[in-house]
């Protein structure tokens, strides 16, 4: 069972949990869960038997914030979310340190294009490390929308985790880092291999 969180944020069409490692926002690490998955799930997924997200973040001093997206969401729509997430993120954070966004499934779509919506109104993110677990591919349209923002957020590093065989959309080209392993499903949110990696490149 998940820890309880230490605030809730009531946000336009979502809601997020956030679990602070010292009490309040020093690191903040925002993750995008897939479209429909509600926190209590999100949560015990990030607080899995197998590998605890939570805990692994909150040892070395990082803030999670576990965002549930709606489950008929769009890429715009849930861009927008993630957009207003991470500017009230910036707005409570304690010290300069660079965010870390990012997400899995249709909410690794929504942080990437949030972050190249961002980027591309000149609007200051403050995130070093974006991260895409198994993000879903784009629509048609989406992949348009995202071609007119330059397909990706270029001032982060953008770290992809993909399962064998997952389809994400995404070429070697547009990422810096890519690690792949097996599907895992009923397991933890992210593999102990995925968790590692990743914490092992985010923002000191």
């Amino acid at each position: 069972m998940a820890p309880e969180p230490n605030d809730t944020w009531t946000l336009r069409h979502a809601t997020a949990w956030v679990f602070t490692a010292n009490g309040r926002l020093d690191r903040p690490v925002v993750l995008a869960g897939d479209s429909g998955t509600g926190l209590a799930a999100l949560a015990e997924g990030a607080h899995h038997g197998a590998y605890s997200l939570i805990s692994e973040l909150t040892a070395r001093g990082h803030d999670l914030i576990l965002l549930a997206l709606p489950e008929d969401g769009s890429m715009t729509g849930d861009g927008g979310i993630v957009q207003n997430t991470v500017t009230r993120a910036l707005a409570e954070r304690h010290g300069d340190a660079p965010l870390t966004v990012g997400g899995t499934g249709q909410g690794a779509l929504a942080a990437r294009y949030a972050l190249a919506g961002m980027e591309y109104q000149r609007l200051d993110h403050g995130t070093g490390v974006f991260f895409s677990h198994n993000g879903a591919a784009p629509e048609l349209e989406d992949e348009a929308e995202l071609s007119r923002m330059g397909e990706r957020p270029r001032i982060p590093a953008f770290l992809r985790l993909v399962d064998d065989g997952a389809a994400d959309g995404l070429t070697e080209d547009l990422v810096d880092g890519t690690i792949t392993g097996k599907p895992d499903p009923g397991g933890p949110l992210l593999s102990e291999e995925y968790g590692t990696w990743l914490l092992d490149r985010l923002p000191r």
